[in-house]
Order: structure tokens, then sequence, then C-alpha cells
């Protein structure tokens, strides 16, 4: 068995047995991806309807009897008072509704209460617009007008983007910023373990001690800690899958079954070949800044800055991609390239060019970082620095 291939089931078996680790990286994602979906929305929805079913109070001044007849008629407890903002600001009142004659104005505790104030407004304002078409269309009766006159067309909105963009436009911006986080977050405890915790408790000294080289040990680190980034992802995107397949078959409302979500087969292969990639490119700078530390606890500080420093890209590219038509110069960014190919997979908007640049300057700064990662390795004042 090559020397490589011993270091990769001894790194590998060391990650597997830490059962925190291994419960936290690998099987937590899967369980929690569709909890972080569906429940969220399905939460606020049935709050939602819970808030609309309730009898609230509205305290109003000055509104015209017909007005205060359509409020009851929603379900809305209504009542005269002198001053309703005082009533809502003590409680007394929901809401507070005032007519001057030219304007309604509507007062709630929106930084207070948050959504229900945001529903109750919902509520209060469907009736206002129900009341106001009413009022417009019998003074136009009474001017002998037509009230379709205030509407000479329609409009309807229909996409056409492609099928398969259609299933996952939705989590377009998504997706490859999770992959880059469930990447970093599972190969992070491997490689902070595997260089600066051997460094601290003087194991490393005994492996460069055998016959192995630098660059076997190399390799069976990278090698275990790319798969445990792989098995985290691949929990990770599961777990969404689930939870879009959850989200189809449970939504009980059109903003509910926008969360349903599917992966083509070209969509899945470009998340699996660009998962693969980056994750060789991150791993060997978390092994290069492994190495500099002096300790454990020095590496994980290191371990924080990169994934900031690698996830806001990603945060940069998913808020931008919609307003972008990247040319192929885009795709050869590091850490953003990758990131805006699997967007453009999900859209369905990537051509072969997107492709080769994108994997091809992965492979390449992959290639590098590894690079970097054996240099360290090959440097005696940096391995026996502690």
């Amino acid at each position: 068995m090559p020397p490589s291939r011993n270091v990769f089931w001894k790194e590998l078996l060391s990650f597997l047995r830490d059962r925190r680790t291994l419960f936290s990286q690998v099987l937590l994602p899967f369980f929690l991806m569709p909890f972080f979906m569906f429940a969220p929305g399905y939460l606020v929805e049935r709050l939602s309807q819970q808030t609309a079913a309730e009898v609230q109070k509205v305290a109003v001044k000055g509104i015209p009897a017909e007005l205060e007849e359509a409020l009851s008629k929603a379900g809305l407890s209504v009542f005269p008072d002198p001053d309703p903002a005082r009533a809502v600001r003590e409680g007394r009142a929901d809401a507070g509704l005032v007519y001057d004659g030219r304007r309604f104005v509507l007062y709630l505790k929106l930084a207070q209460e948050g959504m229900r104030a945001e529903v109750l407004r919902g509520r209060i304002r469907a009736v206002l617009e129900d009341y106001k078409t009413r009022l417009v269309e019998r003074r136009l009766a009474q001017a002998g007008l037509d009230p379709k006159v205030l509407e000479p067309f329609s409009v309807e909105v229909a996409d056409v983007s492609p099928p398969k963009a259609q299933g996952t436009s939705v989590f377009a911006y998504l997706v490859p910023m999770m992959l880059l986080m469930f990447i970093l977050s599972g190969a992070m405890p491997v490689v902070t373990d595997a260089t600066a915790g051997e460094k601290e408790r003087g194991t490393l000294e005994v492996l460069l001690a055998t016959p192995t080289t630098p660059r076997e040990i190399l390799l069976g680190k990278a090698a275990a800690a790319m798969v445990a980034a792989l098995l985290s992802t691949a929990s990770g995107i599961g777990g969404l899958l689930l939870g879009g397949a959850v989200a189809a078959r449970y939504a009980e409302s059109p903003e509910l079954e926008a969360f349903s979500f599917r992966l083509g087969a070209e969509a899945l292969w470009a998340t699996f070949v660009t998962g693969v990639l980056f994750a060789a490119f991150a791993v060997g700078v978390m092994i290069f800044l492994g190495m500099l530390a002096r300790s454990y606890r020095e590496a994980q500080t290191y371990m924080g800055f990169l994934y900031m420093a690698l996830v806001l890209p990603a945060v940069l590219v998913g808020m931008a991609s919609s307003f972008l038509e990247p040319t192929p110069a885009y795709y050869l960014i590091p850490v953003a390239g990758p990131m805006m190919l699997l967007d453009a997979v999900f859209r369905a908007k990537a051509d072969l060019l997107a492709y080769l640049f994108a994997w091809g300057s992965t492979l390449l700064y992959a290639a590098l970082a590894l690079g970097l990662a054996a240099w360290a390795f090959s440097r005696e004042e940096i391995v026996f620095k502690n």
C-alpha cells in the first residue's frame, strides 16, 4: 500500500472516530437543511393565518359609516376614539385609523410588533382598497362613465425560462454559497488537526521520521480533508434536495411552493465537479495556513479569517448575479468564478466557455495552493515551528 494511502486512512479514520465532528459536519446538515428551508416559511404562513383570523381592535376617527361596516365585516373590532394614535400606543387598540376628509392615516406598532403588525396592515389596506374601488365606481356611474375605462388593459406575466431553470432559479444564489460553506466547514476540522494539531502534539515529527516523504504525507492529508469536505457537502446538498421535495409535496401556498427545488443531471454534475475542484483549492490553502500556525488555537484563528475571506465573495456574487452578464474573464476570478458558474448552470445560462474557464482556472488555483502547502511541508523552520 502506498505510504500516502496509509496517511489518508489514518486521517480519515481519525475524522470518522470523532463522533461529535462527524455528527455536526456530515449528519446534521442533511436533517437541518429541510428544516431551515421549509419550517420558517411554514411557520410564518401559519402565524399570518392565525393573526388574520383574530378579531383585532381598530380605533377609528372620522371614517365613513360604510367603511366602518366594511372593517367589521373583515373581522375587525371597530370602535370610535378621539385619539386613535394614543389608543394604539397605550395598548387599547391594535391599530388606529383616522380620516381627515382628504387622506387616511393608519397607526400601527410596526417596530414593536413586526410581522403581526404587517399582517394587520395588510388586512386594513385590503379593506381600504376595496372601499376606494367601490367609491370610484359609484362616482363614475354618477358621471355616466363605465368603470372599465380605468382599466384599458391587463398585464399577465409568464415565465418562459427553460424548465430546468424554473426548478432551480429560486436557489441559484443560495446553492453556490452553501456549497462553499459546507466544503470549508467539512475540511477545517480535519486540516486543523492534521497540521497544527499534530505539530502541537509532536506526532508530525514522528510521522516525518518514517520513510514516508513529505509529499506523500501531504497527499494523504489533503485527500482525507477533501473526502471530509465532500461528505459534508453531499449531506448539505442532499438535505437541500430533501427540503425541496418536502416543499413540493406538502406546500399549501404559492409562497411555500417556491421553495420546491430539484437538480437536473447537468446541475448535479456541475455541482460535483465544481465542489471537487474547489475543495482541492480550499484544502491546499488551509494546509498551508495550518502549517504556519504554532498551535491548534492559532490555526483555528487563521481558519476563521479564511472562512470570512472566501465566503464574502460568494455572498457578493449571489447578490449581484442577477444583474451581471458574465464574460469569460469573470470565471477566472478565484472563488467567485466557480460560484458564478454554478449560478449560470442553475439559471440555464452556462455555455462551454464558462465551464472551461471556471473549471480550468479553479484547477490551476488548486494546483498552486497544493504546491504552496507542499513548500510549507518541505521547510523545516515551518514544520518544527511550535
